[in-house]
C-alpha cells in the first residue's frame, strides 16, 4: 500500500471547497442577473439553466469538499506503525479541528474500525485499530 500522500489529501479539499464556493457564486450570478432592470447579455433561457446547473455542481463540490474524511482516517491509522491513535494524531495529521476528530473517532468506532484501548493515557484516550 502506498504512503498516505498529506499534500495531496490537503490540497484536494481545499481546491473541491474553492471551486465549490466559485460555482455557487456564479451561478447565483447568473440566475440573479435576470432579475435586474438591465440585464447584462446573459438573458436567455440557457442562462438560467447553466447558473442553476453550476449551483447544484457547486452544493456538491461543497459537499465533498466539508464531508467528513473518514476514509483517509482509515487509512492514516492501518498506515501508522503503532497499535493505537488520538484525537490529537488526528488533530495534526487531518488538520481538523478537536470535535471534528472526536466526530471521526466516534464514527470508526462505530463501524467497527476502532475499539477503545485498554491501555489509558493520563492525558488521552488511545484507540486501537481492530485487526
Amino acid at each position: 500500500m502506498a504512503e498516505f500522500n498529506f499534500y495531496k489529501f490537503h490540497r484536494r479539499r481545499q481546491s473541491l471547497k474553492t471551486a465549490g464556493w466559485v460555482a455557487v457564486a456564479v451561478g447565483l450570478f447568473f440566475v440573479l442577473d435576470m432579475f435586474f432592470k438591465e440585464p447584462m447579455p446573459f438573458n436567455k433561457r440557457a442562462t438560467v439553466f447553466a447558473g442553476l446547473g453550476l449551483l447544484v455542481a457547486g452544493g456538491f463540490l461543497l459537499n465533498a469538499g466539508y464531508k467528513l474524511p473518514v476514509a483517509e482516517a482509515i487509512e492514516i491509522i492501518h498506515q501508522n506503525g503503532k497499535n493505537g491513535i488520538t484525537a490529537s494524531e488526528l488533530i495534526h495529521l487531518m488538520r481538523v479541528d478537536r470535535l471534528t476528530a472526536h466526530r471521526i473517532i466516534t464514527i470508526l468506532m462505530e463501524k467497527g474500525f476502532l475499539k477503545s484501548s485498554s491501555k489509558r493515557n493520563d492525558t488521552e484516550e488511545v484507540f486501537d485499530a481492530v485487526k
